[in-house]
């Protein structure tokens, strides 16, 4: 009896725990999934499947929310109308969508719900368990251990055309697909490893197939995508498929940074439209926001470096902690840079710091330096016998209530990112320039944004937000006259501050 519970607590940890079991023959529990798909010559028989469906992604993987606080609410992106193909044959899909924003968002292009076709190849097809097991079981792949996770059997395998290696896991049961998972670069998040969960099997023309495919994160969980898939044809001919052209785009010429003085001490250094300022003090340079991605952000610090003889950059201050406001902040942290920015950004920060990058190596991965980070409550300023420049916690704008703002009081600039941008469609928290300009008590005649083309003066500012605001207004209103009602609407702010509640 006591051996039986011996044998018995074995067989539940190998279950529940990720114990390598040498002995399995991965190729032939491979084969036994794709019986339970409906077998292998079945499977390689197809030329092409298309599936349709509807669901939900996360903005920025989770890094678009309102905070970085790891319970704020997460921003969604509406998707309907998908279709794709997945060519077996050659080894690409063709994907198509439409999407829209489920958050205010100040471009026509988030909320216009556009058909958008793209191309996509290697591991972006390992998202579906179909091409994810013949791409497994190809004869070029290398296939790795057999391991157990949660009582799944997990197989490692590398496809020959893919960077690294990949996960398939197979339910005991049924032998059916139940994840898969592989891992991409990422400019925030280093080595970003997505696991892709099937369920819902259906036979379709033989093949079983799934009706639910969700994708998760190893940052936080997320929730990365949620389809639901309501309709799946094999072998579609060539005629009701999307006609997608092949395009040679030639590869467009390295970027350059743009350095503009705006003050004796004071530059706007920009590349490919996104930038910020430089300051500078005594005996350092001090950068606003690390914009983009490492080689634009590194672009940014070099051009500075070479501003003034014996002056490096030594800080950056970050406006908040939208993924695309701190995509250079790994690159940053590579040249020792500490970080400005407020208090509630600094456990995200941290995080996307701290991240691992060894299966592809970015900047931060070559050249690790700690995380030095200084928190701005409702202010904080930097000063010295040369230069005053004052940085303010953002109020009244709910875009992203952990941001903060700079402001140079003997030039009378305001450094800011995303309380607006001159080429935004719409505005929806058009209040914040005149709300924080008041609070404060500042006066900037001249504003430098993260976004744009530069330097603008702040009366023009001004009017770009009230012609924004009344662009926001009417588009509400059309919406409203055709029956739909999109998040943010109606507007609750103009230029000036809180419009009047209208009883309804």
């Amino acid at each position: 009896m006591g051996r039986r519970i011996i044998v018995a607590l074995l067989a539940m940890l190998a279950f529940t725990s990720p114990v390598r079991v040498a002995a399995q023959d991965a190729r032939a529990l491979l084969e036994q999934a794709a019986e339970a798909m409906g077998g292998l010559e079945r499977l390689r028989s197809l030329d092409n499947v298309t599936y349709t469906g509807f669901g939900q992604r996360a903005y920025y993987q989770g890094g678009g929310n309102i905070t970085g606080d790891p319970q704020a609410p997460m921003k969604w992106q509406n998707v309907t109308d998908v279709q794709r193909t997945l060519h077996l044959k050659t080894g690409v899909a063709d994907y198509q969508e439409r999407w829209g924003q489920e958050f205010p968002f100040a471009g026509t292009f988030g909320l216009d719900y556009q058909r958008r076709t793209s191309t996509q190849s290697g591991e972006q097809l390992l998202d579906h368990p179909l091409p994810a097991l013949l791409a497994a079981l190809a004869d070029d792949t290398e296939l790795g251990p057999v391991t157990w996770e949660d009582g799944l059997t997990v197989i490692a395998f590398t496809p020959a055309n893919h960077s690294g290696p990949a996960w398939i896991a197979l339910d005991p049961a049924s032998h059916l697909p139940r994840f898969s998972r592989w891992t991409s670069p990422h400019a925030n998040l280093g080595d970003l490893t997505t696991t892709a969960w099937f369920s819902g099997y259906l036979p379709f023309a033989g093949v079983q197939l799934p009706m639910g495919l969700r994708q998760e994160l190893d940052w936080r969980g997320v929730t990365n995508l949620m389809l639901q898939i309501d309709s799946y044809r094999m072998n579609v001919p060539a005629s009701q498929l999307p006609r997608v052209a092949s395009v040679t785009i030639a590869p467009p010429p390295p970027p350059q940074a743009q350095v503009t003085s705006l003050a004796p001490g004071v530059w706007d250094v920009r590349v490919n439209g996104a930038g910020a300022a430089v300051v500078e003090f005594a005996n350092r340079l001090v950068m606003f926001e690390a914009y983009g991605g490492e080689a634009q952000t590194l672009l940014r610090i070099d051009a500075a470096n070479r501003l003034v003889p014996g002056k490096q950059v030594e800080a950056v201050i970050v406006s908040h902690h939208h993924f695309d406001h701190t995509g250079g902040l790994r690159a940053a942290l590579s040249r020792g840079l500490e970080v400005i920015s407020h208090r509630g950004n600094e456990s995200i920060l941290r995080e996307l710091a701290e991240r691992p990058a060894t299966r592809f190596p970015d900047a931060l991965a070559r050249n690790p330096r700690p995380f030095r980070f200084t928190p701005v409550d409702e202010r904080l300023v930097l000063e010295d016998a040369t230069r005053r420049l004052e940085i303010y916690r953002v109020i009244e704008h709910s875009h992203m209530p952990n941001g903060v703002f700079a402001y140079l009081p003997a030039e009378r600039i305001m450094l800011e990112g995303d309380l607006g941008d001159e080429a935004w469609n719409y505005h929806f928290w058009g209040s914040g320039y005149a709300a924080n300009i008041a609070h404060y008590g500042i006066a900037p005649e001249t504003n430098v944004p993260v976004h744009g083309s530069g330097a603008i003066p702040m009366a023009t500012v001004l009017a770009n937000t009230a012609r924004q605001v009344a662009a926001a207004q009417e588009l509400c209103r059309t919406l409203a006259e055709g029956g739909r009602f999109q998040q943010g609407c109606p507007v609750q702010y103009d230029a000036e501050g809180a419009l009047a509640l209208e009883p309804r």
